[in-house]
């Protein structure tokens, strides 16, 4: 219990002495801007003399030290209290950012104004600015489990990054447009700093998490994700607690803390993306405006890839994103601009290859006489099986037929006049199964059919032949024959438009085979009906026959 009433007192003192030393330099802007300062905190029992040998170059330069922060002769300065130090009078040793990851082509500026491109794993220096674009992202890394996400369209400078001769580390950023995140995981020791500047203020922390965007040059929007962060503006100081956020204009100070918008509910998330773009639909919010959708490698959120800004209600559509397991987090925009504390992290599955399979054979909207139809598709090498599915509806609730096959094709069975549907998966060897191909569409169209004696009427233009019509068929053929073979014709018409024929030749008496087809649009005929056989009789006998037949008897008795 001792140790807690110790222990507490002085981390309150230690963070009420950073709020002193951001007055300090908000009070001084001119020797901020001819000398970068670097705060320095007081322990007890010592003395400028004592801070320059241990810190600086010289032990002389504590009369340095004295001038910088007005103090007069005897000097006194009291344990825990702040004094600025030029950073060129300091010994330090060389540390430097790590680039963790990046997203797009980032651009480093050095201290030269050299401008080069930023990779993964190179390292930002003091005095360098790394600038990303629409779309890039950049996150670095510092000792100590230190962090900071750069998102697109920012220019952020390290101004210093050091540690002292006693290993506490110093950092101060600049940040001149754009969107940052700081992320602190353990609590800053009393000479440590952390602190980023923009042109109207300054924000500080000791052990936090929070998001500085600089809309433009007029305003600044700071926003605590953990802990606790001073903002000071215009010779004034400002504690932001956790879900807290504060609007900073040019010129005036802090404006008083508000409630950041409510973290947005999970949307709807697919199992597995198998097809780009990947949608989903940003859930709806009672008073964000917009909606923000961050993609990201990591669940811890470090390493952005992409993002995206929608309306509540409207869709996201994740296009330009490989197969992989990533995590999404959501954050909801008030008509303020401010932002939410980030959703936690929702897992994203995107798989889109292999691709369902691609049918080669017969075409789609395929209207056929034959009541068998081969289906062929692409192989692929990625394939364990294929499952298929033929059905009598487009909803495929009315299945014929569903099999499992190592083949690229599949034969049916006689099938009925009527319309039929098919489609086709690939499943790999872990079990990953794509979406089904676009469906396949075809009609087995009802053969034509002659009818028996009772489709013959005779009339005084001859007999004519009927036969049930067939829709969308552009005309009919007809054969009459006086062999079975159809090698002798004695009739064959193929430009009949209606399902009817009239025979009007005069035919010699006898016996004659007939068969119709039907021709389609684009000049598929159908097989021949079964022949049908028609008899012609010999008229009946009139005088003269009997004349005949007459002097034919009188012949024979004679």
């Amino acid at each position: 219990m001792k140790q807690k009433q110790v222990v507490q007192p002085c981390a309150t003192i230690y963070f009420y002495l950073f709020l002193l030393s951001l007055l300090l330099q908000s009070v001084h802007p001119l020797a901020a801007q001819a000398e970068t300062l670097v705060p320095l905190h007081i322990q007890k029992g010592t003395n400028l003399i004592h801070i320059a040998r241990k810190y600086c170059s010289k032990q002389s330069d504590w009369k340095i030290i004295a001038k910088v922060n007005h103090l007069k002769k005897p000097y006194i300065i009291r344990s825990k209290s702040t004094l600025q130090v030029p950073l060129s009078i300091l010994r330090t040793k060389d540390v430097s950012a790590l680039v963790a990851s990046i997203s797009g082509t980032p651009q480093l500026v050095t201290s030269d104004s050299k401008i080069l491109d930023l990779h993964k794993g190179d390292l930002v220096l003091p005095g360098q600015t790394v600038v990303t674009n629409r779309g890039e992202y950049v996150h670095l890394i510092y000792p100590d489990h230190k962090h900071t996400r750069i998102g697109p369209q920012s220019e952020m400078t390290l101004v210093y990054l050091m540690q002292l001769t006693d290993d506490n580390l110093k950092a101060e950023f600049s940040l001149k447009k754009g969107r940052i995140t700081h992320s602190v995981q353990q609590k800053l020791k009393a000479n440590e700093n952390f602190d980023t500047r923009t042109a109207i203020a300054i924000t500080g922390i000791r052990g936090t998490e929070f998001r500085l965007k600089v809309g433009d040059a007029e305003t600044n929007i700071v926003e605590t994700l953990k802990g606790k962060v001073v903002l000071g503006a215009a010779g004034k100081q400002l504690v932001l607690n956790k879900g807290m956020g504060s609007k900073v204009k040019k010129g005036q100070a802090p404006s008083p803390p508000r409630n950041l918008p409510e973290i947005p509910n999970p949307p709807l998330i697919k199992e597995v993306y198998r097809l780009l773009p990947a949608v989903i639909t940003a859930p709806s919010h009672k008073n964000a405006k917009f909606i923000r959708l961050r993609v990201t490698a990591d669940s811890q959120g470090q390493t952005t890839l992409l993002e995206q800004i929608a309306k509540p209600g409207e869709d996201f559509n994740l296009l330009n994103i490989s197969d992989g397991h990533y995590f999404i987090f959501l954050t909801a925009i008030d008509d303020k601009d401010f932002e939410s504390l980030s959703s936690n992290p929702i897992p994203l599955y995107i798989r889109t290859i292999p691709i369902a399979p691609l049918i080669s054979k017969p075409n789609s909207g395929l209207q056929t006489f034959d009541t068998k139809t081969t289906i062929s598709w692409l192989k692929s090498d990625l394939a364990q099986h294929y499952t298929f599915q033929l059905a009598a509806d487009s909803n495929f609730s009315k299945i014929i037929d569903e099999q499992h096959t190592k083949d690229n094709s599949f034969s049916t069975a006689e099938l009925r006049p009527g319309s039929y549907f098919f489609r086709v998966k690939l499943v790999t060897e872990d079990g990953f199964e794509t979406l089904f191909s676009p469906t396949l569409t075809w009609e087995v169209v009802e053969q034509p059919k002659l009818g028996g004696t009772d489709s013959l009427t005779k009339g005084e233009d001859g007999i004519t032949l009927q036969w049930s019509p067939i829709p969308n068929m552009a005309g009919y053929m007809i054969q009459v024959a006086s062999d079975k073979k159809f090698t002798r014709l004695v009739i064959s018409d193929e430009k009949l438009t209606d399902p009817s024929f009239t025979i009007r030749e005069d035919l010699v008496p006898g016996g004659y085979y007939i068969r119709i087809c039907a021709i389609m649009k684009n000049g598929q005929k159908s097989p021949w009906t079964p022949t049908q056989t028609l008899t012609i009789d010999p008229p009946p006998p009139g005088v003269m026959h009997y004349l005949l037949a007459l002097g034919l008897v009188v012949l024979t008795l004679l």
